[in-house]
């Protein structure tokens, strides 16, 4: 089966994993002009379940510090419950082919058949108040958490 016929087939799942974590960052980007990295898993029952991680009590914590810790977290729930996809949202920079870079949501999503893509949602904060965001686009990529690939050296 072909990535697009695989991409066409999960189009479901993508949205049930993507959308909350899309709308939780918009929010947090409204809210404090910034958000750390936080994930969703989608189970054998199509329930999706919303993930944090932060090795700091108190919550303040960067992204380089949790990202490790959501990645290890998705790794262990795919272990003990039967999920079926997982997604990561980050605030990135990217530069989209032919045009210049920009700020975006990044949601990595990996589902067990196999299918990883990044889902880009960009954003520019507007001169006085709030954000303005553009057209989501998506990127066939490799797995950054391989929840289903066994133990990560």
């Amino acid at each position: 089966m072909s990535t697009d016929e695989l991409y066409a087939e999960l189009r479901g799942d993508i949205a049930a994993v993507a959308n909350p974590l899309f709308d939780f960052s918009e929010q947090c980007l409204k809210k404090r002009g910034n958000f750390l990295p936080h994930g969703a898993v989608l189970d054998a029952n199509g329930k999706v379940g919303l993930v944090a991680a932060s090795p700091d009590p108190n919550g303040r914590s960067n992204s380089t510090e949790v990202l490790p810790l959501l990645h290890e977290g998705l790794r262990a729930q795919a272990r003990e419950r039967e999920l079926v996809a997982i997604g990561i949202a980050e605030n990135v920079t990217v530069t989209p082919q032919g045009q210049p870079s920009t700020e975006a949501i990044k949601v990595l999503f990996e589902h067990k058949r196999g299918l990883v893509v990044a889902l880009y949602l960009p954003f520019k904060k507007k001169f006085l108040r709030g954000y303005s965001f553009g057209q989501t686009f998506t990127v066939v990529t490799t797995g950054e958490v391989n929840a289903w690939a066994g133990p990560v050296a």
